[in-house]
């Protein structure tokens, strides 16, 4: 029996999903979530023009119109209306009551394409780490392919937007850590093909 984690709907809503980033830029989160997403699925959903969007609001509506493990890429801004945080904005938002991740590419985009795909990879590589139990590394937590574990994060309050998007999401890494892969082998991951 296939785990239903086990396919990931890449969607993107709106244009948020320009030339720059193929299926290429995430293969990789085939290799992050070894032997747990087996299978990558690209999807337009059409949504009318959005400047923002509350990011609650957004994961509820993929999981109603197009449902199961989805990851959503909006070029719009995605709001925060339950926290009491100075900043509202988010880079990346998980709602608990479903199997949908959203990231926006609004705050990460500049000129340089591999520097807004990378960052779009570590994002989704860290809100996806919520949908299968991850929690919050508030140390970064260094892995041994480089960088810090995706789901390192830092005091946005602290650090400002720039600040943030240089030292936290630009130092994560590409791979977890040794306690969120073993968590995840140990709850999510599925027999092989043909297993």
């Amino acid at each position: 029996m296939e785990n239903t984690l086990s396919t990931l709907k890449v969607v993107s809503v709106g244009s948020a999903m320009h030339s720059g980033f193929g299926e290429a830029v995430f293969e990789p989160i085939r290799e992050a979530f070894d032997g747990v997403i087996r299978r990558l699925r690209f999807l337009d959903y059409e949504s009318p023009a959005l400047d923002s969007i509350e990011a609650g609001l957004l994961t509820q509506v993929l999981d109603l119109e197009v449902g199961g493990h989805v990851l959503g890429i909006t070029d719009a801004e995605l709001v925060d209306d339950s926290g009491t945080d100075f900043f509202r904005f988010m880079f990346g938002g998980k709602d608990r009551r479903n199997h949908v991740a959203v990231v926006s590419t609004r705050r990460i985009s500049m000129y340089d394409p591999q520097r807004v795909a990378a960052r779009l990879l570590k994002i989704s590589l860290h809100e996806l780490g919520h949908n299968f139990g991850l929690v919050h590394h508030y140390s970064f937590v260094s892995v041994d392919q480089g960088g810090c574990c995706p789901m390192s994060k830092g005091d946005f309050n602290r650090h400002g937007e720039r600040g943030y998007l240089r030292s936290v999401i630009d130092a994560r890494g590409l791979h977890f850590c040794d306690s969120c892969r073993a968590f995840m082998r140990k709850v999510h991951a599925t027999s092989p093909p043909g297993g």
